[in-house]
């Protein structure tokens, strides 16, 4: 039953109307998570809206989440978190990823790619 959802949305062309809807409503939440800067002045109901949307974006399959172990060495401290985001940012420009981080484990949230 859970999947007749998703082929119903595909065959009918609401999928696509869906994933444009949240996808638009996820960049706003970007802009609006951006007004407000820091995370710590950043009101818990600006961040849901975001997470709610990207939630919505997975269950489309508009997303996906994968998590990463580092071989090479941990992310620790700010300078490799802001390199990583800044790689990230230029491989997704839209805005729609969002990455954690826990010493040698990085897990992503971002557009499926072809080869995914």
């Amino acid at each position: 039953m859970k999947q007749v959802i998703p082929i119903l949305l595909r065959v009918t062309g609401l999928r696509f109307i869906f994933v444009r809807f949240h996808h638009s409503r996820l960049r706003a939440a970007l802009r609006l998570m951006r007004r407000f800067g820091a995370d710590t002045q950043m009101p818990v109901w600006c961040s849901a809206r975001f997470r709610r949307h990207q939630r919505a974006l997975q269950w489309l399959g508009f997303l996906v989440e994968r998590e990463f172990t580092l071989t090479n060495r941990m992310i620790f401290g700010r300078e490799p978190y802001v390199l990583f985001r800044e790689l990230m940012s230029a491989r997704f420009p839209d805005g729609c990823w969002s990455c954690a981080y826990a010493g040698k484990r990085v897990l992503v949230i971002a557009p499926r790619t072809r080869d995914s």
